[in-house]
């Protein structure tokens, strides 16, 4: 494809990478559908829409260039500069076909419950009902806590909250229901006296970092605490008020499941299993290493009776495994669904439909694929 003056003139602003990327393109035969400077584009950048999906390289992050898979009515794939002022457009992916409403309705007639529990190792085992949420408490009341349950430091422009608590889990499932609240990954603090694991977030551009220790083992119970600080120093001095009481109750809501308690001094002959509980919480995902082995773990679960539930006030989504297909049921505003013909279809439609999710408090970074598929583990809801 030969281009106009214009469409060279615009295809010299951009980044080396993407401009040999659209040359490349262009010569196996792919061409230009438009160039715009409008969104997905700040202003000061621009975009190009390409009329095929790119061939002569993967669709994947690498040599300078990150990649999105995207699944818009505008377009299904965006490679793009690491300031994100330029982007190198596909087109949308075609229409899915109408799904069979017939065999979705008799996908969703009820069925016999099955309470099952995934191993490592793939079998199956009897397991405990899924922790319910708990309302609430209002902590930035210290006396709706035990006393030295709870403490919370403030300052203009942060604040330091600690709450300490008891739970018959072992860490890696109090993490793991953390992760699923906060949507990051924690990751073990080397070197800590206790077991302790961290992770940060951005919400609404304020800065959050927590973290998480096993404090020690009682007879029936374990000890935790976790501490989250937080910045609003980069917000205007206007929003202050609003930043120290939305950060307190993103606290009181990421922690809703956990019982406060005052802190305990573990019986002296524990250190034993502390350290067996530590080990298995440290190695507990190490055979989840690679995307494949995370998505055959969410496979596997669906197949056993797991599930993925959204809702909000226009309607909401229950994706699962039913008489040997996977299936996404739409109710509300937006009633309808899919049957997926194939598992790979099925995962490339999950990874779409979690996408934001999985990004959404570490704005303007994208999470990576590897921490999306963990992400999205932790959202399986088991019977």
């Amino acid at each position: 494809m030969s281009l106009t003056p214009e469409q060279q003139k615009e295809l010299t602003s951009f980044p080396a990478a993407l401009r040999a990327l659209v040359e490349a393109e262009l010569a196996a035969g792919n061409s230009i559908e438009e160039i715009g400077h409008s969104f997905p584009a700040p202003p000061a950048g621009a975009y190009i829409k390409l009329t095929k999906k790119v061939g002569t390289r993967p669709r994947a992050s690498a040599a300078g260039l990150s990649f999105y898979e995207r699944n818009g009515s505008g377009y299904s794939g965006e490679f793009t500069d690491t300031k994100r002022f330029y982007f190198v457009l596909e087109p949308a992916n075609p229409p899915p076909p109408e799904p069979d409403m017939d065999a979705i309705r008799k996908a969703l007639e009820p069925k016999p419950d099955v309470t099952i529990k995934l191993t490592a190792t793939g079998e199956t085992r009897p397991g405990p009902a899924r922790r319910s949420s708990r309302i609430p408490k209002p902590r930035a009341d210290p006396g709706a806590s035990p006393p030295g349950a709870y403490s919370s430091t403030e300052t203009a422009t942060g604040a330091v909250r600690v709450l300490h608590f008891r739970d018959p889990s072992p860490p890696q499932e109090i993490q793991f229901v953390l992760e699923r609240n906060i949507m990051r990954l924690f990751t073990v603090v080397p070197d800590a006296d206790r077991l302790t694991l961290a992770a940060k977030a951005t919400v609404n551009g304020i800065s959050y970092s927590f973290e998480l220790r096993f404090e020690g083992v009682l007879p029936r119970e374990n000890c935790y605490s976790l501490k989250m600080a937080t910045s609003w120093a980069g917000t205007a001095a206007t929003q202050h008020e609003y930043c120290r009481k939305s950060s307190s109750g993103r606290f009181d809501f990421w922690t809703r499941e956990f019982d406060a308690a005052p802190p305990a001094n573990p019986d002296p002959d524990s250190a034993g299993r502390y350290q067996e509980l530590c080990d298995a919480a440290v190695h507990a995902e190490d055979h989840l290493d690679t995307v494949p082995a995370v998505q055959q773990a969410i496979v596997a679960a669906l197949k056993c009776g797991a599930s993925y539930s959204t809702a909000h006030k226009e309607g909401g989504t229950n994706i699962f495994w039913r008489d040997g297909r996977f299936i996404r049921s739409d109710y509300g505003d937006d009633h309808g669904g899919r049957i997926f013909t194939s598992e790979e279809e099925f995962l490339i439609a999950l990874r779409r439909f979690y996408d934001q999710e999985t990004s959404r408090n570490m704005y303007p970074h994208k999470a990576s694929d590897f921490e999306a598929w963990k992400l999205i583990l932790r959202l399986l809801r088991t019977p």
